[in-house]
């Protein structure tokens, strides 16, 4: 029966012989290391021996003893130390284990040589100095052989076994129960080696798996890093793509005079443009969370008028909740008895506005017969606290932990409204930005209640004068007309350049497509005196929107109002885009919101 490669059992053999040539490396590179350092020790040690026992001994004796000593140094150093050190180049660990215990198993013999030709003629106390320098060695080389028991044993056995025998000595040796206690030492001595030897292999075992599970996870680690930037770069390329010709479906249909056509087909151009709008704001979702994962929102403290907050809550809210026959209310209290919306509040309007619109939107599309309502009220703690409460269908109790997670839909609602389920998480995320916290009271078949606790404090005078002219600012001024100017239009789809020329042309503009540079460019722009505006794609065939409208100022030495109109929703775009000084709108988006922004631009353009 043949065995798979890849089997378990053959995994597990592998790994078992993995860890045993780890444990021998290491241990190989460890007893080198030790037999190096050790030497110097080795040269010592006889020339104590003389000094101290040379008047003890026959001269014969000693001469034979310290040549043995000096050629076992000599083997030793020749032997061991050239041997790796560094585990990882090790090619041959057992055989270099081999030649290390040999090494030190020379020097064991050379002392256990010298309880026979040395200590018979010692006097009791150098003897008692001799037994001392090799009980030395013994425990010293607990710690430095130990780890490989074959060296320890190597080193020590011949050492102590004639010091033992010294008790059967007919004169002159230890007194036996010298001879017992040390022979009970060196058994003792013999079992921590080997208990230091199993301990140090399972230390290095464990480490080896430390390091194997580390390197797992770190390769997880790295292939979900790859697999998540893949999936990005995915998203990124096929948002584009879906974006380029949904942009140019919303400047079609938004031309087309429904008043003007057969009722069956406005009834059908109608569900058409409701069933882009919800693909817009699914878009508009995506893109929302490109921008909070960019970091590109940055929440401000500055003041703001709760007039204006209730009017665009309302002005967004109402149209809405009318197309759905759902009624709808804002209400504000924060100034009872001074007049509603008097006062002021402290905090980023833009981005409590976007958390409220998009409550307000979950709650209409929810809502399939009733109202909704958003109270603006005052907290315990004084701050502004926001309401959105509908008559909807409800939320499950074992689902309200969940309707904040990204792309989680309650499965009751999918029937009532196509999307994403990314809403409420955009909305969590935002109110983390303003260190708001929201609350969720619900009850199905009754309704839900929405509650934003925010850390905006309500100011009952109004901010300074700059503060005033900056928040006047931000309202809405009159039209800019377009009659007569010319609009320069960068883009390398036809279909949208169309779509502008179509649209622009209607409001009066003269439409110019303009090549992306090149020869081309030059030779359109010698035909031109003058541009009023430009709106240009960002990612172009060969150049980016920035770029171009960069050269088209320079060639009329003037900072031409631009407006760069892309579908590049990833977070390294986004946050590349907050730093151009150019207005940048993502596709698709409505004809009326380029409009819009137009008006804007050109209004900025004007003044002083």
């Amino acid at each position: 029966m043949s065995v798979s490669p890849s089997s378990p059992d053959n995994r597990l053999n592998e790994r078992a012989r993995e860890e045993s040539l780890f444990i021998a490396r290491e241990t190989s590179a460890y007893l080198t290391n030790t037999a190096r350092s050790t030497t110097t020790a080795n040269v010592l040690a006889p020339l104590l021996a003389y000094a101290l026992f040379i008047d003890d001994v026959v001269p014969w004796k000693f001469a034979v003893w310290l040549s043995y000593m000096v050629v076992a140094t000599a083997i030793r150093t020749w032997k061991a130390n050239p041997l790796e050190t560094d585990p990882a180049l090790i090619v041959d660990p057992h055989r270099n284990l081999r030649i290390t215990t040999f090494s030190v198993g020379l020097i064991g013999v050379g002392w256990g040589l010298g309880w026979v030709l040395l200590t018979p003629d010692l006097t009791m106390v150098n003897r008692l100095i001799y037994l001392f320098v090799t009980t030395g060695a013994m425990f010293s080389g607990v710690f430095g052989f130990g780890v490989h028991w074959p060296a320890f044993y190597a080193l020590t056995i011949p050492i102590f076994v004639p010091a033992i025998a010294t008790a059967f000595w007919p004169a002159h040796g230890f007194p036996w129960p010298f001879a017992v206690g040390i022979a009970t030492l060196f058994v003792y001595v013999l079992r921590i080696s080997r208990k230091f030897s199993q301990t140090y292999a399972d230390s290095l075992r464990l480490r080896l798996r430390n390091e194997t599970l580390y390197q797992d996870l770190a390769a997880e680690r790295d292939a979900s890093v790859a697999a998540n930037v893949a999936k990005s770069r995915f998203i990124a390329a096929a948002s584009h793509d879906l974006r380029q010709p949904m942009h140019a479906v919303n400047f079609y249909l938004e031309s087309m005079d429904l008043s003007r056509l057969p009722e069956p087909v406005a009834q059908v151009i109608g569900k058409i443009r409701r069933s882009v709008t919800n693909l817009n704001q699914m878009f508009e979702s995506l893109l929302d969370v490109s921008k909070l994962d960019a970091f590109t929102y940055q929440a401000v403290r500055e003041p703001f008028p709760v007039a204006g907050l209730v009017r665009s809550l309302d002005e967004a809210g109402a149209p809405l909740a009318a197309s759905q026959g759902v009624g709808f209310a804002v209400h504000d209290t924060l100034q009872a008895g001074q007049g509603a919306g008097s006062g002021w509040l402290v905090g980023d309007e833009k981005l409590l506005r976007q958390i409220l619109q998009n409550l307000i939107t979950n709650a209409v599309y929810y809502t399939p017969a009733g109202r909704v309502d958003v109270r603006l009220l005052r907290g315990d703690d004084g701050m502004l606290m926001a309401e959105v409460q509908d008559t909807g269908c409800g939320i499950r109790r074992e689902d309200l932990g969940l309707i904040f997670t990204e792309f989680y839909r309650v499965s009751e609602t999918r029937s009532r409204h196509d999307g994403l389920g990314l809403g409420l998480s955009i909305v969590k995320r935002l109110c983390d930005l303003i260190e708001a916290r929201i609350e969720v009271e619900s009850e199905v078949g009754v309704g839900s209640t929405f509650r934003v606790r925010t850390r905006y404090p309500l100011s009952e005078q109004p901010p300074a004068r700059d503060a005033l002219r900056d928040g006047a600012a931000g309202l809405p001024g009159q039209p800019v007309s377009l009659a007569g100017l010319t609009v320069a239009v960068v883009e390398d789809d036809a279909n949208i350049v169309e779509a502008y020329r179509q649209a622009l042309s209607q409001r009066g503009a003269r439409v110019i497509a303009l090549p992306e540079g090149g020869v081309d460019l030059a030779q359109a722009l010698e035909e031109l005196n003058s541009i009023d505006l430009i709106i240009s794609d960002f990612r172009l065939a060969q150049v980016t929107g920035d770029s171009v409208i960069q050269q088209l100022r320079e060639n009329f030495n003037r900072d031409i109002p631009a407006i760069i109109v892309t579908a590049d929703t990833s977070p390294a775009h986004i946050g590349y885009f907050k730093a151009l000084n150019i207005p940048v709108l993502h596709k698709p988006i409505s004809f009326q919101r380029v409009i819009e922004t137009v008006e804007q631009v050109l209004e900025a353009s004007r003044r002083p």
